[in-house]
């Protein structure tokens, strides 16, 4: 069964409330269900433009900040690729208060998921940066999203969701999220 550890930090709490974070590790389930890869897990930090600017500084040498951030496990060759069937996938990093910027006349909480669901795309090794992967990379968000948004409603949470600076509490060591 899919798990989503959800960590939330501190300065964008007022921003993530539980139902919130509960709805968005919903979606990601059913989008890794949507890809045949019910059996992997995934981890998403929600945190503010100071963190995800320090990441992007340091991992993609951009000294800004960004809306979204994922750190794979393993290299995957999309989201077909054997090797992401039943494994840890990596870390996706969201900055909550760029996408609370982004969603201007959308809700908060769809943007989250646009975001999580880009960033999934990301660790199955799907890029955006020549217009033939970029096409194919939206196609396969589109699809995440919509079926993420019509099964996720009703499918129950098996998240756990940690509102605190680290993740120690956790009972496996997390990819970026676990330094």
């Amino acid at each position: 069964m899919t798990m989503v550890d959800l960590l939330v930090r501190p300065e964008v709490r007022k921003l993530v409330t539980r139902k919130t974070g509960a709805a968005l590790a919903r979606r990601l389930r059913v989008a890794l269900r949507t890809l045949d890869r019910a059996r992997s897990d995934v981890a998403v930090l929600l945190t503010g433009d100071a963190e995800i600017r320090a990441l992007n500084r340091r991992y993609r040498k951009l000294d800004r900040a960004t809306d979204v951030l994922s750190f794979h496990q393993q290299k995957l060759r999309g989201e077909g690729d054997a090797r992401g069937d039943g494994v840890f996938l990596g870390d996706i990093v969201i900055s909550a208060q760029s996408a609370l910027c982004r969603a201007s006349g959308r809700r908060f909480a769809g943007e989250l998921a646009r975001l999580a669901i880009h960033g999934l795309c990301h660790l199955f090794g799907h890029d955006h940066q020549r217009p033939r992967e970029a096409q194919v990379m939206c196609k396969l968000e589109q699809k995440l999203l919509r079926a993420s948004r019509y099964h996720g409603l009703s499918q129950g949470a098996d998240t756990r969701m940690t509102q605190g600076d680290s993740a120690r509490a956790r009972s496996r060591p997390l990819g970026i999220l676990g330094q």
